[in-house]
């Protein structure tokens, strides 16, 4: 094989998108969308047949100022996101940032 890691794995992205797979709900709720992506590192291999598990937990959250456009009041939460294998080595980090709705214009606990 070509690959650095002398085997098949899979592409970074797909695991990213895998492991948000794990964690988005089609629900209503308070996450509106995803916002962004900070400091995402691949770390190690995913190969086929492997299994991950995502971990996300609250790093921040943070009001956005109202426009006078906006229909409700607005919030980002930053979440710090593990991404392990069966073996517990973290094969991917990041934080995503999560655009929520805020219940009311004062509230910032968010979710």
């Amino acid at each position: 094989s070509r690959s650095l890691f002398g085997k098949i794995v899979a592409h970074g992205y797909f695991v990213l998108s895998a492991a948000a797979g794990q964690f988005v709900h089609p629900d209503e709720g308070p996450v509106l969308l995803n916002y962004g992506l900070e400091n995402l590192a691949f770390l190690a291999p995913v190969a086929p047949g492997d299994t991950i598990q995502t971990k996300l937990i609250v790093k921040r959250k943070t009001v956005r100022q109202q426009r006078e456009a906006d229909l409700f009041p607005f919030g980002v939460v930053y979440w710090d996101v593990e991404v392990k294998n069966q073996e517990d080595v973290l094969v991917a980090e990041y934080t995503i940032l999560t655009l929520v709705k805020r219940k009311n214009k004062l509230d910032i606990d968010l979710i």
